[in-house]
């Protein structure tokens, strides 16, 4: 089975690439703006003119000459041009909830620098306070926090026919959650108090599995649940395996789970700049990743995922996006 790699940790999306890619794209901002300059000083002069030439038309008019139709079609055509730099200027600026323009240009570079930001900061030493409180996440028994695996590779392909190779696991934050059954429930870091929840059978999870030396988050589907209280334990189903031959029933606590919003589940926006916890296009793996922007009225987002090759942005279905830091 043919196995394609991201690009190795600390590789070549080294600081300068970064600073140079946060330059450019500041760079072709300010040719913008420049544009939009030049729009409104050839706006202010239009209006100058226009108001001159209705002055000597109004003045004719009270000499009792009619102005010519060369005048109408003067004025008409300064008219026509202060429309059309008009829907320039809007075109060029765009909106946050477009495709392109200068509003869009500028929300990725703000949510470049701070996932430039997040990566310095990750890239402090563990003692370092801003290490801390890695997620807000209620968890209801202890977690294992490996050190960083050296390997980082994932399969790609069609999900349900294809497996997956493991990769750095997101740390898990060793707090209580605890899924109600039947209630979509997304732990966010907005909320000042930490949600208990209590995962049901056949409710979708993100959870930490670990195989071998290493440990990686997949999607997974709870298929029992075990005991009661902080004794209690789930058995999570990878719906995906590598290999069909063996078990693909894990034991999974609560503090190595996390879950996913069921389909349909209205879900708030990730503002420019949020570190996630995402699944990777076509696998059933989910990676840290900063969010650049919302997509499609708020149903997908756009993602700078952690160690990504040559900083390529993917889009995700919003309910796949989990409000936690790994």
């Amino acid at each position: 089975m043919s196995v394609n790699r991201r690009g190795p940790r600390g590789g070549g999306r080294g600081g300068v690439q970064e600073s140079g890619e946060e330059v450019g794209i500041w760079r072709d901002i300010q040719q913008e703006i420049a544009k939009l300059d030049t729009y409104e000083r050839r706006a202010a002069e239009l209006k100058k003119q226009i108001f001159a030439k209705e002055v000597k038309m109004k003045d004719a008019k009270v000499a009792g000459k009619e102005p010519s139709l060369e005048d109408y079609n003067e004025l008409d055509a300064m008219y026509r041009e202060q429309v059309r730099i008009a829907e320039s200027q809007k075109a060029l600026i765009g909106s946050l909830s477009g495709q392109t323009g200068l509003l869009q240009t500028i929300d990725v570079l703000t949510g470049l620098v701070r996932h430039n930001e997040n990566e310095n900061e990750m890239a402090m030493p563990r003692g370092s306070g801003s290490r801390d409180s890695r997620s807000t996440v209620d968890m209801d028994g202890p977690s294992d926090s490996p050190g960083p695996s050296p390997a980082d590779t994932r399969r790609f392909g069609n999900v349900k026919g294809q497996g997956r190779t493991s990769s750095q696991p997101p740390r898990s934050s060793g707090a209580e959650v605890v899924v109600t059954t039947g209630t979509p429930s997304e732990p966010s870091e907005r909320n000042t108090a930490k949600p208990k929840v209590v995962y049901a059978v056949n409710d979708e999870v993100a959870f930490k599995r670990k195989s071998g030396e290493e440990t990686d988050w997949i999607q997974g589907q709870v298929t029992r649940v075990i005991g009661e209280g902080k004794s209690r334990r789930y058995e999570v189903k990878d719906p995906y395996p590598d290999d069909k031959s063996v078990d693909n029933v894990y034991k999974s606590s609560a503090s190595q789970m996390v879950p996913i919003p069921k389909d349909g589940t209205k879900l708030e926006d990730y503002e420019p700049g949020k570190r996630v916890l995402a699944l990777y296009p076509s696998t059933s793996t989910f990676y840290r990743a900063d969010v650049m922007r919302m997509l499609e009225g708020g149903s997908k987002v756009e993602l700078l995922f952690e160690d990504e090759t040559e900083g390529k942005l993917q889009q995700v279905e919003r309910r796949f996006v989990l409000d936690h830091k790994g």
